[in-house]
């Protein structure tokens, strides 16, 4: 049932013989603050340390594996339709001019 105000640190509540209000002081709110941000950018910097550390070792344990220049063509690769035709997105609209190419040997399921 409390109800905060930030801006001037003040905070009421109902008490037992009517309403409690407690002051804030200014420069310990500011000090309190600036010693968070201080203790989350600590935290941050060395749980990114830690992160970087992990790492590091996975690429250590990992052997190095060459990248060949040409990917095999089978089955599995990708092979664009040579018969393809351009639909229009929007085709109620003259001045849309965004296209989808589509195959024209599709199934229509």
């Amino acid at each position: 049932m409390a109800v905060p105000h930030y801006a001037y640190l003040k905070m009421k509540l109902p008490g037992p013989k009517g309403l409690i209000t407690i002051t804030g002081d200014y420069h310990k709110s500011l000090e309190c603050a600036q010693a968070v941000a201080k203790l989350d950018e600590s935290l941050v910097i060395a749980e990114e340390r830690c992160q970087l550390d992990r790492i590091i070792v996975l690429a250590n344990e990992m052997p190095a594996v060459p990248i060949s220049a040409k990917e095999p063509a089978g089955e599995a690769s990708f092979q664009p339709s040579k018969e393809t035709k351009k639909v229009k997105l929007n085709p109620k609209d003259p001045s849309c001019s965004k296209y989808v190419v589509v195959g024209t040997r599709l199934d229509s399921k």
